[in-house]
């Protein structure tokens, strides 16, 4: 029936049409002078004799527009588009013997005025919300550019950052960090330094999805954060080079360090004809101090003080890295894109922490005291291949697109743990040694590939994903006995982890009148082996797993719109928390994986209403099972501790958040988000009974503003009430920065100055109370910091075409790749 209904409908079209004689097509491509398709211009159909308008059409992402049912007649042509003159095409002429008209390519010559009234008039907001996601526009924020990409994460809506460099997502732990779709191969404090000495001017928008749709892997339980990168797209060769200086200045005790650091960057693009070749290189020299104080209670088993260990650890440390990104995009024809994308990292560090543990009876008589002094080495090296192809079908953007990444990491860490033993009286009784060799090998092979159809007020996605993964590690400790190294057969471990995930996805949007829906569904099927090699012990894990999404929203009016979201998810533990092996901070203290962890899954429910596109709020509701928290355990009969991973309960999360962009006056704005939210922990773990809860809340104001003269301002700040991290209670955490920024050479060139955390408030304090522990920690970084960048651009700086963007393969399994610190 709905084939009859189509066909009747279509004859009656064509009965109308052959009575109004419109019987013409005309078809063209629209071109800047480097003969890049322009999209999103005008073109005007206009009647030869008098001008008058006919039709207008505007042009595809490639460049094409189409006018049909033309009459009779002749005919001109006027294209117009933002950033461009003005142009007048070819006159031609409709008959019934010559209906189809091919014109010829219309180029466009580039505005420098238009251009520059884009500028102030078609600024984005420095938030965006739409139904699935949160959007931080960068380039909206008047002094991004010269700041690191890690200030502008941390002055996005409901990102917190803790000491380890771990992010959290309002309250939650277990975000996906990618880097324009794929992961960035790193630890979370080396992804952090790695943020920070990326220039802010590099980022094109950051995307906050708490609820991510089924086309992005279901990992992460608190969601996925991608940083947008730019790519230029204008012919020729442009670029930056950001050089930049810090100074931190670090005061522990009486004395006063200055300890420097330096971070550069090169960027650069060049365009000709069909080819597009990019890069990036950033060397980066890191030098900083921590001071960790630690506290520990010994109890006996009916929970009787019999003593107290007080350990102050004095970090020393030090890294050289680089990072080099390049690239290349072969625009074979008009329907194919091939590129290929080849990046690497070094890292060479020297951490030197020294520790003193008195250990004092119930009493707080000192009963012996251990000077620890660790000397580690290390090593990592990262490299990643990926290639990508893109095939657009027609001109209603159907595409089929297909990524492979080979990942390779190489970490090796080499360490010398040397204790000396004191009595109560401070009398030296012995010296140990212990040494160790940890090399570790990741491998990773990923293939996926996507399929999109659009249709009228919608889109049809669908994609498959096959992943591989060959960890392979090796811990060798040995001991120092009369003078001669002996290998420790308890500690030493060979361990072997092979992973396979195949996963496959369809998603749905429609939008209908005020409604706009989406949906999807994923599949992950995961098998996985794991072997310790000396100890014989091994298992295999193999399970399937259904990942829905839903998202509908509804505009009230012009002004109000209410989005739900509701999403699946799974955190699987990474390579280093399946890991067994044994990593000391001291001798009284490590840190040790954990074979046996399971995945955890949430459930999570976001209610969003937003006024005017800007003063957004946001209910959300997280219930996660099984939830993976590290946890402190003593070793039996003894004063050590160390910290594990486990399955320790079930999780929920409750809050509401506020985001309010304000402008007080023309050159004062700000931005102002606060999250209120309740975090609770409540199972049963061994013989410990869990029930965790504790409401807090975080705020970021940001300020800017803005003077004559090409000056600019900002005054920004965060403040964290105490919270529960896991099974820990945190301490306020606060801090205020600084800016300063001044455009030279004709814009061309950036100064900026900016004091982080001048008045040295950061600090990381908490405290874990369960069963036979009770500890607390102070942690007090470097954080005054004093940092100076000057950021020179070169070539054309224009953007008229939208920069082509890839989502690599690899991005759930990358952010699982941890390093030993």
């Amino acid at each position: 029936m709905r084939k009859f209904c189509t066909l009747l409908l279509s004859f009656l079209l064509s009965v109308v049409v052959f009575s109004q004689t419109k019987i013409g097509k005309i078809s063209g491509v629209i071109t800047d002078e480097s003969q890049k398709p322009v999209q999103s211009a005008s073109v005007s159909l206009l009647r030869a004799k008098d001008s008058s308008l006919v039709k207008i059409a505007v042009t595809n992402k490639e460049g094409k527009y189409e006018f049909e049912n033309i009459i009779e007649g002749k005919f001109l042509l006027l294209v117009s588009s933002v950033g461009f003159q003005k142009r007048f095409g070819q006159s031609l002429e409709i008959t019934s013997e010559n209906s189809t008209f091919n014109a010829e390519t219309i180029k466009l010559s580039a505005d420098a005025r238009s251009m520059q009234e884009v500028t102030v008039t078609a600024k984005k907001p420095f938030i965006e919300t739409k139904i699935d996601k949160t959007v931080v526009n960068v380039e909206a924020f008047p002094t991004s550019v010269g700041s690191t990409a890690l200030d502008i994460l941390e002055k996005s809506p409901g990102i917190t950052i803790d000491n380890d460099g771990n992010i959290n997502l309002r309250g939650k732990q277990g975000v996906i960090v990618l880097m324009d779709g794929k992961q960035t191969y790193l630890s979370a404090s080396d992804l952090a330094m790695l943020l920070r000495n990326m220039p802010a001017s590099s980022l094109d928008q950051i995307e906050i999805m708490t609820n991510p749709s089924s086309k992005y892997d279901a990992s992460g339980n608190s969601g996925i954060i991608n940083i947008k990168t730019k790519k230029g797209t204008n012919n020729g060769f442009n670029g930056s080079v950001m050089l930049g200086a810090t100074t931190s200045f670090y005061k522990p005790d009486e004395a006063l360090y200055m300890i420097p650091k330096s971070q550069n960057s090169f960027n650069f693009n060049w365009r000709k004809n069909k080819i597009n070749f990019f890069g990036n290189y950033n060397p980066n020299i890191f030098r900083g101090m921590n001071r960790l104080s630690l506290d520990s209670r010994f109890m006996d088993e009916n929970y009787n003080t019999t003593g107290y260990n007080f350990t102050e650890t004095r970090f020393k440390f030090g890294n050289n890295n680089h990072t080099l990104k390049l690239g290349l995009d072969w625009y074979a024809d008009k329907k194919n894109i091939f590129g290929i994308i080849v990046s690497g990292f070094t890292f060479k560090g020297h951490p030197t922490p020294v520790s003193v543990s008195d250990l004092v009876d119930e009493n707080m008589q000192l009963e012996g005291r251990l000077i620890s002094k660790t000397d580690n080495k290390l090593k990592f090296q990262n490299g990643t291949l990926n290639l990508n192809w893109k095939h657009t079908f027609d001109t209603t953007d159907k595409e089929l697109t297909a990524d492979f990444d080979y990942v390779v990491y190489n970490n090796v860490s080499d360490m010398l743990l040397t204790t000396e033993f004191y009595d109560g009286t401070l009398l030296k009784t012995g010296t140990s040694y212990l040494k160790g060799h940890l090399p570790s090998d990741i491998n990773i092979y990923t293939f996926k590939s996507e399929y999109t159809q659009p249709f009228k007020g919608g889109k049809f996605e669908a994609g498959v994903k096959v992943s591989y993964v060959s960890n392979d590690n090796l811990v060798n400790y040995e001991r120092m006995v009369n003078n001669e190294w002996e290998t420790d057969h308890i500690r030493s471990n060979h361990f072997i982890y092979d992973e396979n995930i195949n996963a496959g996805y369809i998603n749905y949007s429609k939008a209908i009148k005020k409604w706009t829906i989406q949906a999807g569904l994923r599949v992950e099927n995961s098998v996985a082996h794991g072997n310790q090699v000396l100890t014989h012990e091994t298992f295999k894990r193999d399970t399937t797993n259904l990942f829905p999404t839903a998202f509908i929203s509804y505009k009230l009016d012009k002004k109000n719109t209410l989005t739900i979201a509701y999403g699946r998810r799974i955190q699987r533990p990474n390579y280093q928390d399946l890991n067994p092996f044994i990593y000391f901070l001291d001798t009284l203290s490590y840190r040790q994986g954990n074979i046996y962890l399971r995945p955890q899954y949430a459930h999570n429910i976001d209610l969003t209403h937003s006024f005017n596109g800007k003063f957004i709020t946001t209910f959300n509701f997280n219930k996660t099972d099984d939830i993976i928290s590290q946890i402190v355990k003593p070793e039996p009969n003894s004063k050590i501790r160390y910290l594990t991973v486990d399955n320790v309960a079930s999780f929920t999360n409750i809050g509401v958040s506020f985001t309010a962009p304000i402008a007080f006056a023309k050159w004062w704005s700000g931005n102002f988000f606060v999250n209120v939210f309740n975090n609770h922990y409540e199972g049963d773990y061994d013989t410990l009974s869990i029930d965790m809860s504790y409401t807090s809340f975080t705020a970021n104001v940001t300020n800017t503003f803005t003077f004559k003269k090409g000056w600019t301002a900002e005054l920004s700040g965060f403040y964290r009430y105490k919270a529960l991290a896991g099974l820990t209670q945190m301490e306020p955490i606060y801090q205020m920065s600084i800016g300063l920024q001044k455009q030279v050479m004709k814009g061309k060139g950036t100064l900026r100055f900016n004091f982080r955390d001048p008045f040295a408030w950061q600090k990381f304090e908490g405290r874990s109370t369960y069963g036979m522990i009770d500890g607390g920690f102070v942690s007090r970084p470097d954080t005054r910091q004093l940092t100076g960048t000057f950021t020179w651009r070169f070539g054309k700086t224009s953007q008229q075409n939208q920069p082509r963007r890839r989502s690599s393969s690899s991005q759930d399994e990358q952010s699982r790749v941890g390093q030993s610190q």
